[in-house]
């Protein structure tokens, strides 16, 4: 009688678990490019929903400061604009003193818009803030 000792069924065994971790490795690998494609792709619009917020309170008829906090939603992307007024060398109550600049009155307003998309700490948050500085 011939004894069979199995050292095929060994080889065949190793060969299917390196398979198998290959196998689980190219899916990985395939979760996170999706991942890291759709991250860019929200990035990139939470960049131009932050910019609509700029563009919004630059239209506004009556932009210098006087809306200090203003949320807006814009397709699921929540967009924050605040505007401040720059009066830091001024003590005035409305807030509203331009700067004199030989002779010439100057109001200064930084406008900052920040737009998020999902809570922070989950794995498709994103968020951009942008920021302007004007004068009329």
């Amino acid at each position: 009688m011939i004894k069979q000792r199995g050292i095929s069924l060994v080889g065949a065994i190793f060969v299917l678990i390196i398979v198998s971790l290959l196998g689980k490795y190219l899916v990985n690998i395939a979760g996170v490019q999706r991942q890291t494609s759709l991250l860019k792709l929200q990035t990139a619009r939470a960049y131009q929903a932050a910019n609509t917020g700029i563009e919004w309170a630059l239209a506004r008829d009556n932009i210098f400061c006087t809306d200090p906090v203003l949320p807006i939603t814009l397709n699921k992307f929540t967009v924050t604009v605040t505007s401040t007024l720059d009066d830091s060398d001024h003590d005035n109550s409305n807030g509203i003193t331009p700067y004199n600049e030989n002779g010439i009155d100057i109001t200064i307003c930084h406008i900052n818009s920040k737009a998020e998309y999902g809570n922070y700490g989950q794995t498709d948050y994103v968020s951009r803030t942008i920021e302007v500085t004007i004068h009329d």
